[in-house]
């Protein structure tokens, strides 16, 4: 703080002289380091866009993730069912020379292989998915990733379709038999003899009914996973126009 010089001798009246409070500087107090604030940048437009279609992108990404990861489950639920019941079959099967055999003398797996080729299918593009997304591969890319993925759900909508209807029909068509049947059929009309029903039938209906049931359910999964597909299109186009907005911005500056 600087001051101009004053006197402060007594004058011949007696009285002082005092300084007026105009001769201080004041402006000295103020900082000369400080610098003008400045406003923050302006947000355009398309700057608003990209950084939600960039939201967009992580939303989807984790949410196939999910899904994929929900997929691989169940499908691997379906295969242990259908697995166990195909096994518990091996093992209570008779030979002919037996008097009372408790299976029929044809017994149609057809359902059980197609219950078993539908989770092995949904759990191998489950997991080649989950694989693909997260290690840095070359197919981690926004288009090749929309692509596969996209793939991938129609393939598993297309199996668990294929698998129900077939599986249905050939249950449906052998419910009524009494000299042939699937492992669902056969066992499950044994339903409500609690302690009298033969062997492990109660454990076989059980896991063969689980099986078919979580194939269904997954119709309802892969549907969702092709509206997931379909919105990752929409967000690489809106992506794709934020960034061709951002170039033409560039050349105009």
């Amino acid at each position: 703080m600087s001051f101009q010089q004053f006197d402060i001798s007594p004058n011949p009246a007696g009285e002082s002289k005092r300084p007026h409070l105009s001769v201080f500087r004041f402006a000295s107090f103020q900082s000369t380091s400080r610098r003008p604030s400045q406003a923050p940048p302006a947000y355009s437009p398309n700057d608003v866009l990209a950084t939600r279609s960039q939201l967009h992108v992580k939303v989807l990404h984790w949410m196939r993730i999910t899904m994929a990861s929900i997929t691989f489950v169940v499908s691997v639920v379906i295969i242990a069912c259908s697995a166990t019941a195909w096994k518990t079959y091996t093992n209570t099967r008779f030979n002919a020379e037996w008097i009372l055999p408790l299976w029929p003398s044809t017994v149609d797996l057809r359902p059980t292989h197609a219950l078993l080729a539908c989770g092995v299918v949904i759990a191998v593009a489950s997991i080649f998915y989950i694989v693909v997304a997260v290690a840095p591969t070359p197919l981690r890319s926004a288009r090749p990733l929309n692509l596969t993925f996209t793939i991938l759900a129609f393939l598993s909508l297309f199996m668990t379709i294929f698998t129900t209807v077939f599986a249905n029909t050939i249950n449906s068509h052998l419910s009524n038999s009494t000299e042939a049947g699937s492992l669902a059929t056969w066992t499950c009309k044994w339903q409500g003899f609690g302690s009298t029903a033969p062997g492990r039938f109660p454990e076989i209906c059980a896991t063969s009914t689980a099986a078919l049931n979580l194939v269904i359910l997954m119709i309802v999964i892969e549907s969702i996973s092709v509206l997931l597909a379909g919105w990752g299109w929409w967000v690489g186009a809106k992506v794709k126009k934020a960034a061709s907005e951002g170039k033409e911005g560039l050349t105009h500056v």
